[in-house]
């Protein structure tokens, strides 16, 4: 019953588009691993750890728009795929969950490797979560149904077809706790073939309703003359439109690195600073949020500044403020914002006079500490090639990125990872969204590489990558925000070993004049000059008492 039920489950999932699929071996998920280990037809991913297994799932899913499964054993194994779960929930990437179970009665009496409510574990986070110990079980389960609600799925097929779809459902992964009793593999397991159905394949039906954007528009333009216009993550849909938009736009915006158009619109280039330099002179009265959550520290400071906020997002459309905003969904109010920035008046050259000025200053003083963290990061861009794909870790280099907003333009792709997570399973994500015929590249702290090393599990049978690794001792952004030492995590190690262990190629830099990201599966490690990032950030500091 074991194998018949297993193969049941991965034949629903394949007829529904689903061919991804992330393997953590273990004794209770053997029905699985003997089917699948069997199969023909599917992408198979084994790891020996479920988080780094998680954050790999999320990236290809991100990567494919389309849902990839993870299949684990039971006890804590399952509670190891919270970290990602969590991330996908926030960012809408739709993922599902298999997890391997004794018998039900087993988790009550506290018997190993057993939970004893393992379907509760994602329940904040799931659309649906059930159990299943035969296949009628699954005859309840319309899994058509559920695959329809996933917002993703649904977000592009609104675009594909210029249908708009009312109802989404935010909880956008699907958990099935399979229980499997012994003995687990019950009959031989043959070489099964699985069908491979085209990706979003679903037909949904038009029926969206978005009575209150008119009067949300005229509230917030009626308050708002001068609105900041801040450009953050975009879906590669969205990107064309905002382009058309805004590249001859006159008047002020901020654009940031996820949303993959600052080559293509007139953005402030001196830094965040401006930002709140412009609230505090009074030459902006609001601002206008195009795309996903903001990385900028200045989202978080509108908590405490009283301007009117707009946002347009796609799904999940979080404000991502504790204060009231104006929230609207982003594509299909494109053209009705249009309207609103026409009838603008030109304002803001002052602060692009200011902007100007300030960015001279700042190149000046990256020419002074050529070995600053700063510093490399423009060395970094500088070195880039076409038809690159960036990958932006958390905390400093997403910051630092941003701050290096003046580069050549070249076809570059860049994405991170940015919902409830810190540096959580940055590598993993990393490799899970590498693209073939392109060179990716990965930007990480220190800390974030060594917070999951297990990443590099499958990084061999990725073609063509790059990491680089920021190593500058330990947790240095924090020694800007806390006077104590506690925070940093200090550090004296190499990399160089870890990429011995991966059987890596391993380049070092101190210096920056002979910088080169070329290789492919290289771990280069950089190691900034302390003194001259630290002198870099107090004169940047300085440029902006004004």
């Amino acid at each position: 019953m074991n194998i018949s039920l297993a193969q049941f489950i991965i034949k629903e999932l394949t007829a529904l588009g689903i061919h991804s699929f992330c393997l953590c071996p273990g004794g209770r998920a053997a029905p699985f691993i003997e089917i699948l280990s069997h199969s023909k037809g599917l992408n198979l991913f084994y790891f020996f750890e479920e988080r780094s297994a998680g954050f790999f799932a999320l990236g290809r899913a991100y990567r494919d728009r389309n849902p990839v499964a993870i299949i684990c054993t039971s006890g804590t194994a399952v509670t190891e795929l919270l970290p990602s779960i969590t991330e996908a929930y926030y960012s809408s990437v739709p993922l599902i969950l298999i997890t391997a179970d004794r018998p039900l009665d087993f988790g009550k009496k506290g018997s190993p490797q057993t939970l004893k409510n393992t379907i509760n574990i994602f329940k904040d986070y799931c659309l649906f979560s059930q159990n299943i110990s035969k296949k009628s079980d699954l005859d309840s389960l319309n899994l058509k149904v559920l695959m329809k609600n996933y917002p993703y799925k649904r977000y592009y097929e609104q675009i594909k077809t210029s249908k708009k779809i009312a109802g989404l459902s935010y909880s956008n992964s699907i958990h099935l706790n399979v229980c499997f009793d012994e003995p687990l593999v019950d009959k031989a397991v043959k070489t099964f073939h699985f069908l491979k159905i085209k990706k979003n394949s679903f037909v949904l039906k038009n029926n969206f309703k978005n009575n209150n954007s008119e009067k949300q528009f005229s509230l917030f333009f009626k308050k708002c003359k001068k609105p900041l216009i801040l450009v953050s993550s975009l879906k590669k849909e969205e990107q064309t439109k905002i382009k058309s938009l805004l590249k001859n736009y006159p008047n002020p915006i901020y654009v940031e690195a996820l949303s993959n158009l600052q080559s293509d619109i007139p953005s402030f280039m001196s830094g965040e600073p401006i930002l709140n330099y412009a609230v505090k002179t009074k030459q902006i009265d609001g601002v206008i949020r195009l795309g996903g959550v903001p990385r900028t520290r200045f989202w978080r400071d509108l908590e405490k500044y009283k301007l009117p906020v707009l946002n347009l997002s796609s799904a999940p459309h979080y404000s991502a403020l504790s204060r009231k905003s104006f929230n609207l969904p982003l594509f299909f109010n494109i053209d009705k914002l249009k309207k609103y920035l026409l009838n603008l008046k030109d304002f803001g050259s002052a602060l692009k006079n200011i902007d100007h000025i300030q960015l001279e200053k700042y190149l000046k003083i990256l020419k002074q500490h050529p070995e600053s963290e700063e510093a490399w990061f423009w060395t970094i861009k500088k070195s880039l090639k076409s038809n690159s794909k960036i990958f932006l870790g958390n905390s400093s280099p997403i910051r630092f990125w941003d701050k290096m907003l003046f580069y050549p333009k070249k076809n570059i792709h860049i994405s991170g990872q940015y919902g409830v997570n810190g540096i959580d399973g940055l590598v993993s994500r990393f490799f899970g969204e590498c693209e073939s015929k392109k060179h990716n590249i990965a930007i990480l702290g220190d800390l974030s590489l060594l917070y999951d090393m297990a990443g590099f599990w499958n990084s061999k049978k990725i073609p063509d990558w790059s990491l680089i690794v920021i190593n500058n001792k330990g947790g240095q952004i924090f020694s800007r925000l806390f006077n104590n030492p506690a925070f940093l995590n200090s550090h004296n190690l190499s990399f160089k070993a870890l990429a011995n262990l991966w059987s890596l190629n391993y380049k070092s830099y101190k210096k920056n004049h002979n910088f080169k990201c070329n290789k492919a599966h290289t771990l280069i490690e950089i190691c900034p000059t302390n003194s001259d990032t630290k002198a870099c950030f107090k004169k940047y500091r300085a440029l902006w008492k004004i």
